[in-house]
């Protein structure tokens, strides 16, 4: 990405500021965030060193090509996991304490939730007298988006948006979630292969169905066959090299009942409030009030139990978190999903999720599939 070397240029200025000798970024989507590589399994260890005037990647041997292809760093290490090779290194971490020996260094910024003890004891041995948390520095720089990171929030929109639409279309009596989460994928997927050649596209998807399974906000989809009477809550986020946008559609099969209607609209009008609220300037914890007024005023608070949204980005979920009790102010640049919901046991699940960008005049909703009443009422043809 062409962003990478700004990003490192601020990094080094905070290492600078905090009087520390180099920076190491274990996190994943940090690692990605200021280097370019993402693996696709990080059981074998993976660490990124920055310095104030080197970049150095150590990698297993199994992602040696993978890294030279992607990975922005002025040094790349390798070690090895088969005998042909031993004699150059089978550990991540010596690779780790012959630089810091080579260097002379004595202060790191680590991120503080990544830092295992074992590697903070190994850090102490190699000499490391003096630790900072520069994890809350990160965070705050993955806030705000550039334009090439909204870019690709906004194609992963359209993707996702895509998916949704196809999968709405296809809900029919006898039809499985996984079948539904599939056809969707499938969809997105070719259309994927037909504009995005050579992207990295991930999946996630979900879609819980019936009076008890809609109930719950986070379930993985089961091969559970969709009856008359079901209200289903389909959930999907894409990511396009590694940036996320996610939309999410409640609808019915078969007429819902008077009941099904009333709470329908209190969670669109609850959605459609906090939106509303979006903009730069504004309180997260009052777009979170300005969906919760609606859901309490029906005297369903006790049932709306999570936020109404989070940040979007490298992550599933990041900040900011626009919740009940965050003061945290909205920005310009800042990506949120808006999905405030509740659940009833025994009657089923209310959510809509939108992407929402923060723009300099208020907001962009950049996901669009059908979300009014009548257009998520599906009939009970059998498939």
């Amino acid at each position: 990405m062409k962003s990478i070397p700004l990003r490192v240029k601020k990094l080094r200025e905070r290492i600078f500021k905090e009087g520390l000798d180099f920076a190491l970024i274990l996190n994943p989507l940090n690692q990605y965030y200021y280097s370019g590589f993402y693996a696709l399994i990080y059981s074998r260890p993976i660490l990124l060193v920055i310095s104030h005037d080197e970049s150095n990647l150590i990698v297993p041997c199994l992602e040696e090509l993978h890294a030279k292809e992607d990975a922005k760093v002025d040094h790349l290490h390798v070690y090895y996991e088969h005998p042909e090779k031993a004699s150059e290194g089978i550990s991540p971490f010596e690779a780790l304490k012959k630089i810091i020996s080579k260097k002379g260094w004595r202060r790191v910024g680590v991120e503080k939730d990544s830092l295992p003890l074992s590697l903070f004891e190994l850090l102490k041995d190699a000499g490391i007298v003096e630790f900072k948390d520069i994890a809350p520095f990160i965070a705050k720089e993955r806030l705000i988006k550039d334009e090439e990171e909204l870019e690709l929030i906004r194609q992963a929109g359209k993707l996702v948006s895509l998916g949704v639409v196809e999968s709405l279309k296809a809900i029919r009596e006898g039809l499985t979630e996984v079948e539904v989460d599939g056809i969707g994928g499938l969809a997105l997927l070719k259309y994927a292969g037909e504009n995005y050649p050579g992207r990295r596209v991930e999946l996630f998807v979900m879609s819980p169905s019936g009076r008890e399974r809609s109930a719950l906000p986070h379930v993985f989809s089961i091969a559970r066959k969709l009856k008359k009477g079901d209200i289903i809550i389909h959930s999907r986020q894409i990511a396009l090299d590694g940036y996320r946008a996610e939309c999410e559609r409640t609808v019915f099969l078969g007429e819902p009942t008077e009941k099904d209607k009333e709470y329908f609209k209190i969670m669109l009008e609850s959605q459609r409030a906090a939106i509303e609220a979006v903009k730069p300037g504004a309180k997260c914890k009052d777009v979170d009030k300005a969906a919760r007024n609606v859901i309490v005023k029906a005297r369903l608070g006790d049932y709306a139990i999570h936020r109404t949204g989070h940040g979007l980005g490298l992550s599933a979920h990041e900040g900011p978190y626009l919740r009940f009790d965050a003061e945290d102010t909205l920005e310009a640049g800042m990506v949120v999903s808006i999905e405030p919901g509740f659940y009833i046991p025994g009657v089923g699940g209310f959510r809509h999720s939108d992407t929402v960008v923060v723009t300099p005049q208020g907001h962009e909703v950049i996901t669009q599939a059908p979300s009014e009443l009548e257009e998520c009422i599906k009939s009970c043809m059998p498939f």
